[in-house]
């Protein structure tokens, strides 16, 4: 290099760094990105705020400043993830930052590990034992946990060290709350008040404590009070109105939510809460009107067009909201969450369950604590026939919203359904106490009694219902069948024709019409009591279903094949007529027509669990294993918990020249998890492990399913082959022997009988 420029160089690269080293220090530039972002901070421009402090840990990226401003930055804004990313770092940095550990503590409580902010709390306490903010966290860490006694402890010992902080006594509050000791937690909130009297959830924690106790007087009070300490806030206001909308006092309300409105007629939140204040309450003239109103002034329509979408879909104003839906969803990029529930309720509406499955699921995904979906999630899987999931998509809703008096009637439902009488009681009784008239609870709590035999609860609960909705047609129908159930059979014989009046289209009371004569040995009146009503309305599906299976079960098989054929033309995605259809070929011996009715079923209904069974079921039979094999797993991608289709699906693969054992056992395992008592699951479960060298397991299970099947030769045979591999040659002998004795015949019966010539012989 020319040394003239060498040393010209090197001068520029000295001046630079002097320049720099004077003017650019990155420590003080550091500083300045924290202060500007703590200033930020302290405005509530958080974008801003977090620009700067990312900035500063980017120059040092161990400045435990710096990320405890930013987790407090991330705290505050909700954005619990990065809160405890950037506070724990700072732990890392800094042990002895117990805000910090603090703050990762509340985290934790707010994601209810309570586990984990209780170890947190503790480590601080370990060092600082009359931390106050560590003990008053610590009593709302075991009042949640339900240990009243320590939580009040805790408090008592946070009051003794610090007590001029209005927190402590609001968790004290609760404690006495949970306690079931009102007057005490009075006192504990108005302490709060006296320290803090501008903190709106204390007046309204007081005022919810005073509703409670029936002191309505007190408890609006309260209220009146917190508008007058917040004569500027909206929030006092809503309260009140809140409250009185609860009440049925619409007119009063109406005025609070005016005033709310009038204090800052541009603030679109004041409207949005108006709206979902009177939307809760079913007020629902009240909430269009805000509504309307609210699109007038806003430059944002897009949360009052969703909302006004819901509204219409809950007052049955189908058209408008399909319309609203699809003017909402005609601008790009819309990802709203209520618009895209909306658009889910109408695909169950439509019938178009598979769609709102799978669009419900991306909004759980999306917001995995939101219980109305959860609930529109349950309908749906239910209408698919996914009883499992949507009983699991029902318990999901109530943890999330404990309040949905349908879901508590939807999962009181599965209950019934399942045999579990005692918890479906619980869930229709809390559905009740949500809400009253909620039939559809009402029916099912009846329904929880009549199938247990308690029918004289069921028939008191029914009368009660049928008195306040005496022209309901499931109610007439349930205390009906509670007759029929205590053998009065000419009472019911009333409610079912009272029924029918109402609802000449009403094939379950018709179906009891019909069973009543066929129980009496009148089955030419059933046919003729049946044949009439389809003559009243022939356009019901349902009727004439029943008369199909009254003439395929007097042996008609011919007007019953017509009848069904009628039904497919009335409703094509009505299943039955398919089913039955191919029940009348299964009985002519033509499996191959059986088999392409349900093909037709399962084109018009394709992700029908039910349909596919069918079909699948019918394939193996017929020994067009891969076909059944197809079928088998698309039901298990539709419900991967699905018991039969499990459990056929690892017979068919066990049964394989090269079998993948470890799939087989999966899926056998599925389905032994879901019903653990099943002999024919037992059995095929045996099997997975006697194909797998696991004798003594494939034993076990075959025993299980021999003693609940002893007269199926099939099992036995199965049982007979695990000893034999065992070594037990005796008992295997034995239980060849029998499966063999047995008339049945099974398809291994060959294989059998010249197992037993080889094992006389000992060859």
């Amino acid at each position: 290099m020319n040394r003239l420029l060498f040393l010209t160089c090197l001068s520029l690269f000295l001046l630079s760094t002097l320049f720099l080293g004077a003017c650019s220090d990155p420590g003080q530039r550091k500083e300045k990105h924290v202060d500007k972002g703590m200033e930020y901070f302290q405005k509530g421009q958080f974008k801003e705020a977090a620009l700067e402090l990312r900035n500063a840990i980017q120059l040092d990226p161990k400045d435990a400043k710096a990320h405890y401003q930013l987790g407090l930055l991330y705290f505050e804004t909700g954005s619990l993830e990065g809160a405890y990313r950037e506070l724990n770092q700072v732990v890392v940095l800094d042990p002895s930052n117990y805000d910090a550990q603090l703050k990762i503590a509340e985290i934790f409580l707010l994601d209810n590990s309570l586990d984990e902010s209780r170890a947190a709390v503790e480590k601080i306490l370990s060092v600082q034992p009359d931390q106050p903010d560590a003990l008053t966290l610590l009593g709302e860490i075991e009042l949640l946990s339900g240990n009243f006694d320590k939580a009040e402890q805790a408090v008592d010992r946070a009051i003794a060290v610090q007590p001029n902080k209005d927190r402590v006594y609001v968790v004290q509050a609760r404690v006495f709350g949970a306690k079931n000791m009102p007057r005490e937690a009075e006192k504990a909130l108005k302490r709060a008040l006296e320290l803090n009297p501008k903190n709106m959830s204390t007046h309204r924690f007081l005022s919810e404590l005073y509703f409670s106790l029936h002191e309505e007087e007190k408890g609006r009070a309260q209220l009146l009070s917190a508008i007058d300490a917040f004569p500027s806030s909206p929030k006092p206001l809503m309260a009140l109105a809140s409250y009185l909308l609860a009440n049925n006092k619409l007119e009063e309300a109406r005025e609070y939510v005016n005033k709310a409105i009038a204090l800052d007629p541009k603030n679109d939140q004041a409207y949005l809460s108006a709206a979902d204040e009177y939307m809760q309450n079913n007020a629902f003239a009240e909430t269009e009107d805000i509504l309307t109103r609210a699109l007038a002034i806003t430059a944002d329509p897009l949360p009052y067009k969703e909302r006004l979408a819901d509204l219409y879909f809950e007052q049955k104003r189908i058209a408008e909201a399909r319309k609203l839906i699809g003017d909402i969803f005609a601008h790009k990029g819309n990802t709203s969450h209520l618009a895209n529930l909306t658009k889910a309720k109408l695909y169950i509406l439509e019938g178009q369950n598979g769609e709102a499955v799978a669009l419900l699921n991306k909004i759980v995904q999306d917001y995995p604590d939101w219980g109305p979906a959860y609930f529109q999630l349950a309908l749906a899987q239910y209408n698919r026939g996914n009883m499992e999931l949507s009983q699991k998509a029902a318990a999901e809703s109530i943890k999330n919203d404990p309040d949905n008096s349908q879901a508590h009637a939807l999962l009181a439902h599965h209950y019934v359904r399942k045999r579990e009488f005692l918890l479906a009681q619980k869930e229709a009784s809390l559905a009740l106490q949500l809400e009253p008239r909620n039939a559809t609870a009402a029916i099912v709590l009846g329904q929880s009694y009549l199938y247990s035999q308690q029918t004289g609860l069921a028939l008191e609960v029914f009368e009660q219902i049928n008195s306040l909705l005496p022209d309901n047609t499931d109610v007439l129908y349930n205390l009906a069948l509670t007759r029929i159930e205590r053998k009065e059979t000419a009472e019911a014989m009333v409610l079912l024709e009272r029924a029918l009046s109402l609802d000449p289209a009403n094939s379950a009371a018709l179906a009891h019409v019909a069973d009543i004569h066929l129980r009496n040995n009148e089955p030419e009146k059933a046919l003729e009591r049946v044949r009439d009503q389809v003559g009243k309305v022939p356009d019901s599906p349902g009727n004439q279903l029943l008369l199909g299976d009254l003439l395929f079960k007097a042996g008609s098989l011919a007007d019953a094949e017509k009848i069904f054929r009628d039904v497919q033309l009335l409703d094509p995605m009505e299943p039955r007529s398919y089913v039955m259809l191919a029940e009348i070929q299964m009985k002519n011996n033509n499996i191959e027509n059986a088999i392409s009715e349900y093909r037709k079923l399962v084109a018009v209904q394709p992700d029908s669990p039910a349909a596919l069974m069918g079909l699948a079921t019918l394939l193996e039979q017929s020994g067009e294993v891969r076909e059944a094999k197809a079928a088998y797993s698309e039901i298990l991608k539709l419900d991967p918990l699905h018991i039969p289709a499990a459990n056929n699906l690892a017979w068919l693969i066990a049964g394989e020249e090269k079998p993948d054992l470890g799939e087989a056992l999966r899926l056998a395992q599925i389905a032994k998890d879901g019903q653990p008592k099943n002999p024919y699951i037992s059995d095929t479960l045996g099997y997975v492990f006697y194909q797998r060298g696991a004798y003594d397991l494939a034993t076990a299970q075959f025993r299980d399913a021999s003693s609940a099947l002893p007269h199926v030769p099939r099992v036995r045979f199965h049982l007979a082959l695990s000893l034999k591999a065992q070594k037990a040659d005796r008992e295997a002998l034995s239980e060849l022997q029998q499966s063999l004795s047995q008339k049945a015949e099974f398809p291994e019966r060959g294989q059998a009988e010249e197992l037993l010539k080889s094992w006389q012989t000992g060859s």
